[in-house]
C-alpha cells in the first residue's frame, strides 16, 4: 500500500484533475472519474520512475484500476448505450477495458521482480494513458452532453458505491 507521501501525491494529482475537468464543464461522475484518473496516474508514474516501489504500490494500483473499470462498466457505460450518439463510444470502451483487464491480470500473476514485469507495466501505463486521454477529451464531454449534467450527478453515488464494493473484493 502507498506510504503517506505517495498517497498525498496521488490525492493532489487527483484533485488537480478534478479541477481541470470541472473547468472543462464536466460534473458528477465524469468529474469523479477524471479525479480517479489523476490519482492512479500518479501512482503509475511513481512506479515507472522508481521500480523499487513496485511491490509497495502495485496492489493499490491494481485495486484502483480493477474497481474503477468494473464500476464504469456497471454504472456509467450502460447510460451511454441508451443514446445513439454515445453507444459506439461505449462499445469501443468495452473493448479497451477487456484489454486493460487482461494485462492487469497478467501483471498480477507475474512476480514484480521478474524481468518481464517491467515491460508489461510500461505497456499498461501506455494503455492507461491512452484510455484516460480518450475518455477525458472525447468520451466524457460527449457523454455528458448526451445524458445531461443531472444524470451525470445521479450516476456518481451509484458508481462510487459499486466501486467501493468491488474494491473490497480485489
Amino acid at each position: 500500500m502507498p506510504n503517506r507521501m505517495d498517497s498525498i501525491i496521488a490525492k493532489g494529482t487527483g484533485t488537480a484533475k478534478a479541477v481541470e475537468a470541472r473547468l472543462r464543464g464536466l460534473v458528477g461522475v465524469f468529474k469523479t472519474l477524471a479525479e480517479e484518473h489523476g490519482e492512479v496516474g500518479a501512482l503509475l508514474k511513481r512506479v515507472k520512475n522508481d521500480p523499487a516501489k513496485r511491490s509497495e504500490l502495485w496492489p493499490k494500483i491494481r485495486q484502483e484500476l480493477v474497481s474503477h473499470e468494473k464500476a464504469e462498466l456497471r454504472e456509467v457505460y450502460p447510460a451511454l448505450r441508451e443514446h445513439p450518439e454515445t453507444s459506439a463510444l461505449a462499445e469501443r470502451h468495452d473493448a479497451e477495458a477487456t484489454e486493460l483487464s487482461a494485462l492487469i491480470e497478467r501483471l498480477h500473476q507475474t512476480d514484480v521482480a521478474a524481468a518481464e514485469w517491467g515491460p508489461m507495466f510500461e505497456r499498461l501505463v501506455g494503455l492507461v494513458d491512452h484510455h484516460v486521454e480518450e475518455e477525458e477529451h472525447d468520451i466524457f464531454p460527449k457523454a455528458q452532453e448526451a445524458i445531461g449534467a443531472d444524470r451525470a450527478r445521479e450516476i456518481e453515488p451509484k458508481f462510487l458505491a459499486v466501486k467501493k464494493q468491488i474494491a473490497g473484493t480485489v
